[in-house]
C-alpha cells in the first residue's frame, strides 16, 4: 500500500488493493451499478470511477479488452493519471504486451520522481481515487469492513493534506473528496451500529465528523458545473446525520444541539411535515429537493424519515417518486427495500388494530411488500434485505391475529430466506435473523429447531433484550409438554431448562419478566423445573422462579410454590451460585439424552461424526448447549459416554472404539478436564489416531480458561470462554467437523 513509501508518494493502481470484488463470483451487478453512477456523478471523481470500472470489467468473463479500452480512453484525456497508468501496466502484463507494459512502468517512474506542485496534486488524486475504490459499496457486514472503511478514510485524509500544500488542486475538487470522506464516516457508523461493543459516544464521533464535512460541502459554489449535484446530496445526507445524532443522544439521555449553520440555512418545514419529527432534519431534505428536484436519493432518504416516524403514507409518496426517477433495481435497490418496509409497517399497524378487535387486514399490502423486497434482492443481495424478505414471507404465512399458519409455502420461503441471510452474515452473528428464524420454526411447530435458533440469538445479543431468552424457554417448555408421560425425555427437558435459566441469569440483568411469562403459560412444567432447581441446591434461581407464581391464577400452583419457598427459607449456596453441573446427579438422570440424528454425515467410514471428551463437571454445557447445536441444528451425529457407551463393556474399550469410529474428537478444555485422568487418556488416544495418518481429527474447544495440555498446544483451538453463554462460533465448528483431514485416505 501507500504506506510502503514516503507519506506523500502513493503506490498507484487498484489491482494491488484489497478490494472485496476479488472474492465475488458475479461482478456484473457492481459493474452495472458503477456504470449508472458514473453517468450521474460526473466531476472530479469521474477518473476514479472509471479506474474502478476497468477493474470490474477485468473480472468479468471476457472483459479484459473492455478494461483496456476504458483505461486507454482515460489516459487519452488525463495523460498523468497515476492509477490509470498503473492499471494499464498490470493489464498489458496480463495481455502479454510486454513493450506497452514497460512503457507504462517507465512513465510511472518518471511521474513519481517529480516533486513539483503538480506532482503533489497527482499524488493527492491518486490517494483519493484509491480511497473511493476501497469504500465502494462494501455492503456486507464482514469482519474486515471496519478496517477497509478506516483505510479509505486514511487515504482521503492523506489526499486532503497534500491538497493543502498545492494550488494545483481546486477548492471544488477538495470539497468533493470531503463529500466522499463524509460518506465513509457515515458508513463506519452503520457498521458500528451492528457491533454491540461500540458505545453511543463512539458512533457520535463519526457522525459529527461527517456532519462537519457535509456542512463544508454545502458551501460549494452553486454556479460550478457540478455544484448543484453535490450540494443537494450533502443536504440530503445531513438530514440523515441529524436524525441519527438525535436518536443516539436520546438513547443516552444527552442533549444534542443542531449546528447554528443548519438552523440558519434550512427552511422551516411546512405544516404537513411537522408531525414527522425535528424540523432541522425535514428542512435538510426539503432544501436538497429544492436544489435538485430530480434526485432519487434525496426522495429515498426523505421517505425513510417518514418510516421512522411510522407515517407510512407519506413515506410511500416519497419512495414512489424516488423509484419513478430511478426505476433500475441495481442502482436504487435500497428505495425498493424502503418501500417494502413501508408497506410491511402499514400492514403491521393494521394487524395490531385487528388484535384489539378491529377489522382483519388484507394481505394486499404484504404482497406489494414482497414484490418490492424481491426486486431489492435482485438489485443487491445483503443480509438485511434478504432477512426483510423472510419477515414479509413469515407474515404472509400466518394469520394476523392468531399467528396460525395459513400458507405453508410462504413459511418455507421465510425459512429459506432466513437461512440465506445467515449464510451472508459473517459468522451467523446477527441475533435478529436467528430470532426471526426461530419464530418461523416455532410457527411450523418445529420446537426443537426453534429453541436452537433462539439460543443462537441469545448468544449474540446484548444483556438488555431478553425476549429471545424467553423464546428458548418457551420452545423447550413446549417440547416438555409434548413428551409428558415419557419419563426419560421429561427429565432431559427439565434439566435443559434449568441449565438455560441459569445461563440467562448469568447473562441478563433481570430475567423475571421472561420467567413470569413462562410460569403463566406453562405452570405445570415450570413447577417441575422449580423442583429440579431446589433438589440441586440452586436456591437463588429457585426463589426467583417460585416468586413468579405468586400472581398465578391457579391456587394449587400458588400453594405449591409457597411450600417450596418455605422449604428453602434461609438456605444459601456458598460463594457463586452453584450450577446443576457442579452437583452429583444420579446416573439415570444423566443417561437419557435423546438421540437427535440417526445417520452420521460420514456414514461410509464412521459410526459417528464426533466424539466428545469432557469432564463430568462440564456435562451440562455439553448436554444442553453443544449437543443440541450440533445434532439438532446442524445435524451431526455425536457420541458421548453417558448416552452412547455400550453397557457392560470395558470402559477403556468403549473409549477406544468410540474415538476410532468417530470422524473427529472434540476436547472440551476446562480446569476439570485438565485434572481428569479419564480425559487425558481420551486425549492421548485421540492423538494416537491422528498419528496413524489421520491428522486433523482432534478439535480442542476452550470452554473455561485453563492450562492447555502440552500434547495439544500445537493444535488451534476454538475459544468460547469469554461470556456467560458466549458467542460460540458454531459456523467455524461446523466447518471444522466437515473438513476432511489433510492426510486421510
Amino acid at each position: 500500500m501507500a504506506d510502503s513509501g514516503p507519506a506523500n508518494v502513493p503506490t498507484p493502481g487498484f489491482f494491488h488493493l484489497d478490494l472485496f470484488i476479488k472474492d465475488t463470483k458475479d461482478i456484473s451487478q457492481w459493474y452495472d451499478e458503477l456504470k449508472t453512477r458514473l453517468d450521474r456523478e460526473t466531476g472530479p471523481m469521474a477518473s476514479g470511477m472509471t479506474n474502478l470500472l476497468s477493474v470490474f470489467a477485468f473480472y468479468k468473463p471476457r472483459g479484459k479488452g473492455e478494461a483496456r479500452k476504458l483505461l486507454e480512453d482515460l489516459t487519452a484525456k488525463d495523460e498523468t493519471n497515476l492509477n490509470a497508468i498503473a492499471n494499464k501496466q498490470f493489464m498489458y502484463g496480463q495481455l502479454m504486451r510486454a513493450k506497452d507494459e514497460m512503457t507504462c512502468r517507465d512513465r510511472l517512474q518518471e511521474l513519481l520522481s517529480d516533486d513539483s506542485d503538480y506532482a503533489k496534486a497527482r499524488n493527492a488524486r491518486c490517494f483519493a481515487e484509491q480511497a473511493y475504490a476501497i469504500a465502494f459499496e462494501v455492503i456486507d457486514q464482514s469482519k474486515d469492513m471496519v478496517s477497509k472503511i478506516k483505510e479509505a478514510i486514511g487515504l482521503f485524509q492523506r489526499a486532503l493534506r497534500l491538497a493543502c500544500d498545492t494550488e494545483a488542486v481546486t477548492v471544488e475538487e477538495s470539497l468533493v473528496w470531503k463529500f466522499y470522506l463524509s460518506k465513509c464516516h457515515w458508513r463506519l457508523d452503520q457498521v458500528k451500529w451492528h457491533d454491540q461493543k461500540t458505545t453511543p459516544p463512539d458512533r457520535l464521533d463519526d457522525l459529527l465528523e461527517a456532519q462537519r464535512l457535509l456542512i463544508e460541502v454545502t458551501q460549494l459554489d452553486p454556479s460550478w458545473t457540478h455544484g448543484g449535484f453535490y450540494i443537494a446530496r450533502a443536504w440530503a445526507l445531513l438530514g440523515g446525520v441529524e436524525s441519527k445524532c438525535r436518536r443516539i443522544c436520546r438513547r443516552t439521555c444527552e442533549m444534542y444541539e443542531t449546528p447554528d449553520y443548519l438552523t440558519k440555512e434550512i427552511p422551516r418545514p411546512t405544516t404537513s411535515h411537522i408531525a414527522i419529527g425535528p424540523w432541522p432534519e425535514v428542512g435538510c431534505y426539503e432544501k436538497s429537493l429544492e436544489i435538485n428536484p430530480n434526485d432519487s436519493e434525496a426522495y429515498r432518504r426523505f421517505g425513510q424519515s417518514y418510516i421512522r416516524s411510522k407515517d407510512y403514507e407519506n413515506a410511500l409518496c416519497m419512495l414512489n417518486k424516488s423509484i419513478d426517477i430511478m426505476p433500475d433495481a441495481i442502482s436504487n435497490w435500497f428505495a425498493y427495500h424502503a418501500r417494502s418496509s413501508a408497506n410491511f409497517g402499514m400492514y403491521n399497524q393494521q394487524a395490531k388494530h385487528a388484535q384489539r378487535g378491529g377489522e382483519i387486514p388484507s394481505k394486499h399490502l404484504l404482497q406489494k411488500a414482497k414484490e418490492d423486497a424481491m426486486t431489492s434482492c435482485e438489485g443487491a443481495i445483503t443480509p438485511f434485505n434478504v432477512y426483510h424478505l423472510g419477515k414479509v414471507c413469515h407474515r404472509l404465512a400466518i394469520h394476523p391475529v392468531t399467528d396460525k399458519v395459513e400458507d405453508r409455502g410462504e413459511l418455507e420461503d421465510a425459512l429459506d430466506n432466513f437461512a440465506q441471510a445467515l449464510q451472508l452474515e459473517d459468522g451467523y452473528t446477527n441475533p435478529k435473523i436467528h430470532a426471526a428464524r426461530g419464530r418461523s420454526l416455532e410457527a411450523a411447530e418445529e420446537y426443537e429447531k426453534a429453541a436452537e435458533s433462539y439460543k443462537r440469538a441469545v448468544e449474540h445479543e446484548n444483556a438488555f433484550y431478553f425476549w429471545n431468552f424467553a423464546g428458548v424457554l418457551t420452545n423447550l417448555l413446549k417440547l416438555h409438554r409434548a413428551v409428558d408421560g415419557d419419563v426419560d425425555r421429561t427429565k432431559h427437558y427439565i434439566a435443559e431448562l434449568a441449565f438455560w435459566i441459569n445461563e440467562g441469569y448469568k447473562k441478563y440483568r433481570d430475567i423475571t419478566s421472561a420467567l413470569r411469562y413462562c410460569v403463566f403459560n406453562f405452570g405445570y412444567q415450570m413447577m417441575q423445573v422449580c423442583r429440579y432447581l431446589v433438589d440441586h441446591d440452586s436456591f437463588q434461581l429457585s426463589r426467583i422462579c417460585l416468586k413468579c407464581f405468586r400472581d398465578h391464577n391457579s391456587r394449587t400452583f400458588r400453594t405449591e410454590a409457597e411450600s417450596m419457598l418455605s422449604e428453602i427459607h434461609g438456605k444459601t449456596a456458598c460463594g457463586e451460585m452453584v450450577t446443576p453441573s457442579a452437583q452429583y446427579r444420579p446416573p439415570e438422570a444423566r443417561a437419557k439424552l435423546p438421540v437427535a440424528v440417526d445417520k452420521p454425515r460420514h456414514s461410509q467410514d464412521f459410526q459417528y461424526d464426533f466424539f466428545v471428551s469432557h469432564s463430568s463437571k462440564d456435562e451440562d454445557w455439553v448436554n444442553y448447549a453443544l449437543l443440541p447445536a450440533l445434532e439438532v441444528d446442524l445435524r451431526f451425529k455425536g457420541c458421548i459416554a453417558d448416552r452412547d457407551f455400550i453397557a457392560g463393556k470395558d470402559v477403556f474399550a468403549n473409549i477406544i472404539d468410540s474415538i476410532e469410529n468417530s470422524f473427529k474428537t472434540l476436547l472440551i478444555l476446562t480446569p476439570d478436564f485438565v485434572n481428569s485422568e479419564w480425559c487425558l487418556y481420551e486425549t492421548k488416544h485421540a492423538l494416537m489416531e491422528s498419528l496413524k495418518g489421520k491428522t486433523g481429527r482432534v478439535i480442542p474447544i476452550m470452554l473455561k480458561e485453563c492450562d492447555v495440555p502440552a500434547s495439544v498446544r500445537t493444535i488451534t483451538y476454538l475459544d468460547v470462554s469469554h461470556d456467560a453463554i458466549g458467542s460460540y462460533d458454531w459456523r467455524r465448528l461446523k466447518e471444522a467437523l466437515e473438513a476432511t483431514p489433510p492426510n486421510s485416505a
